[in-house]
């Protein structure tokens, strides 16, 4: 399936994350770190939920 033939709905999701990765290229490495740490800490509670997390899987206990 080609962009051309997608629903609209999924064209305006794929523009919107193509201008967000766009965004975050543009942004200095500390922001970008910043960034991670925090999708980290907003996704450690649903990997805790799933059970079994191994050491590398718990966010960093760090500030950029």
């Amino acid at each position: 399936m080609s962009e051309n033939t997608l629903p609209p709905d999924a064209k305006r999701i794929f523009d919107a994350k193509r201008e967000w990765h766009r965004k975050q290229a543009r942004k200095p490495l500390k922001e970008k770190v910043r960034d991670l740490l925090q999708m980290q800490r907003d996704y450690y509670p649903i990997l805790k939920a799933r059970g079994g997390l191994k050491a590398w899987q718990k966010p960093w206990d760090i500030e950029p």
